[in-house]
């Protein structure tokens, strides 16, 4: 990727919403501040849309799900102190799912950093918090400086395993006169390992029983996983993250249950696995790392992520759609295996969960329609229905804070989606207890007029805790919730709501909450 150079002399502001530009941005997040100011000044002329949430925390999630729909950097700009720490956890949730977001905040000019000296939104070090939280943050001097900071973040964005960054820019930078010039920035194609990829395709060129994992590093090379899988005749497991990157009703697909006991012992019976991007952490696994009986072939953008949890027998780094169609070209074609009985054990263990959900599930497949996202918080009709139940294809999307497992994700994460997708149906499924956490964000997608179901199954608080407590026999405590009237809620942000009792209502209600303006709160019992 070339970007564009700006060599006149103009201020620290201007040179960051020009660096935005020249990088494709159109679009940002946040809520303004005295301190931003001379960035938000130039952001209209520079062709930039501002969308402002109720919470920086919003803005985060919402950026997060623009960049998990449309493939393009979120970006969030947010003023110094407690609007940037407002953000720092979508940028962890970000950073734990290899999701590119550009987090640019000012900081304190440059004559009392560190001094302690009272200056308004000071903090010990905003950017070393920051900096433990994301891939970097960097602090620019000049307006150059700040205008290159910005340039990197996107040559780092697809230059590997895209995780959130932060560039702050002091006040005084921001308001001083400077040449914003500098090198543009080029990125080239990795070498391939060609022994590894040797290996590799020997590997599975000899195996009996193979086996893939795919994970979101995968996302972008869904029809060569496919077609891949097809030749080999072999099953897929995926992670939530990778959930559709092969169509859940492909005969060869298993589904995103790589956490349940059957799909892992099916695994372990594999004399080969092809595991493509994915960590296989325990955020996936639910469980201790997975223990297999025959060789592991890990692929990978990011060499690091290799042999971490899972050692490797052959280790390929590289970009995953790249690397998938030269083993496709190395393997010969194998009879597909029978995976009915693998595929009924699976069944079984997530219907001990997941059976209450699966009315809802069906009225949600009814509203997404082919090409459909779904924003998913971290609840339990999310991770026991919608994962298991609701089957996707690599058109549709669920995005989800799979590994930081956040509570008040799926709200402003579904205004993002929407407006990264405006043509495609977007509903948010988030609990009662997490949507009082970003509920706030109904007033944003009112203002927007943006057509947004959310879904929400009431229990009255914390429901998943509330049965962690009772199964390790302690008295739930805090986990029980005064609730407000859901549908009210949504019409006193400017919205609607509605209460439904049975699967054939909801899908009424879904319908037309997405022919509405504006969020609808659809309240289902848990």
């Amino acid at each position: 990727m070339t970007v564009g150079i700006v060599r006149e002399a103009i201020t620290g502001g201007e040179a960051v919403a020009r660096a935005l530009q020249s990088c494709g941005v159109d679009l940002v997040f946040g809520i303004p501040g005295t301190h931003t100011l001379p960035i938000h000044r130039h952001l209209t002329a520079c062709g930039i849309r501002h969308v402002t949430p109720r919470h920086e925390q919003g803005g985060g999630y919402a950026a997060d799900g623009y960049a998990r729909v449309s493939g393009r950097p979120g970006v969030v700009v947010t003023t110094s102190g407690p609007g940037l720490i407002n953000a720092a956890t979508p940028a962890a949730t970000a950073y734990a799912d290899s999701v590119p977001m550009l987090v640019v905040s000012p900081s304190m000019p440059t004559s009392v950093e560190g001094r302690d000296t009272g200056y308004l939104h000071e903090s010990k070090s905003q950017g070393l918090a920051m900096d433990a939280l994301v891939a970097w943050s960097r602090r620019a001097r000049s307006p150059a400086e700040a205008a290159s900071a910005i340039r990197e973040a996107f040559e780092y964005f697809v230059a590997g395993r895209p995780r959130p960054v932060h560039v702050e820019v002091p006040v005084d930078v921001l308001e001083a006169i400077g040449e914003a010039g500098g090198a543009a920035v080029v990125s080239g194609a990795a070498a391939v390992d060609e022994a590894a990829i040797d290996q590799a395709a020997a590997a599975l060129a000899a195996a009996e029983r193979p086996g893939l994992i795919l994970g979101g590093g995968a996302r972008g090379a869904a029809a060569i996983a496919a077609a891949l899988a097809e030749r080999l005749g072999a099953g897929v497991l995926t992670t939530v993250n990778g959930k559709g990157v092969v169509p859940e009703r492909h005969p060869l697909s298993l589904g995103a249950s790589i956490r349940l006991p059957a799909a892992q012992a099916w695994l372990q019976d594999r004399d080969v696995v092809l595991a493509v991007g994915t960590e296989l952490g325990e955020s996936d696994l639910w469980g201790p790392p997975l223990r297999l009986s025959g060789r592991l072939v890990r692929v990978d953008v990011d060499a690091n992520q290799l042999h971490k949890n899972a050692e490797a027998d052959v280790a390929v780094a590289g970009d995953a759609a790249a690397m998938l169609e030269l083993l496709l070209a190395a393997v010969p074609q194998r009879p597909a295996e029978d995976l009915e009985p693998v595929r009924a054990a699976i069944q079984a263990e997530a219907l001990r969960d997941g059976a209450p959900w699966l009315d809802l599930v069906a009225a949600l497949a009814d509203g997404l329609g082919p090409d459909g996202i779904l924003s998913g918080d971290s609840t339990m009709a999310a991770y026991y229905g919608a994962v298991h139940f609701l089957p996707m294809n690599a058109a549709q999307r669920f995005i989800y804070p799979t590994g930081y497992a956040t509570l008040g994700y799926a709200l402003p994460a579904a205004i993002g989606a929407k407006l990264a997708a405006p043509d495609r149906p977007v509903i948010a499924l988030i609990g009662d207890g997490g949507l009082l956490f970003t509920v706030a964000e109904l007033a944003t997608a009112a203002e927007l007029g943006l057509p947004l179901p959310v879904v929400v199954p009431n229990n009255g608080g914390y429901g998943e805790i509330r049965n962690q407590m009772e199964e390790a026999g302690i008295a739930p405590v805090g986990v029980d919730l005064q609730v407000p009237d859901l549908p009210q809620l949504g019409e006193a942000f400017g919205g609607a709501g509605v209460r439904v009792d049975e699967p054939s209502a909801l899908s009424r209600a879904l319908a037309e909450a997405l022919e509405r303006p504006g969020p609808t709160v659809i309240e289902v019992p848990a």
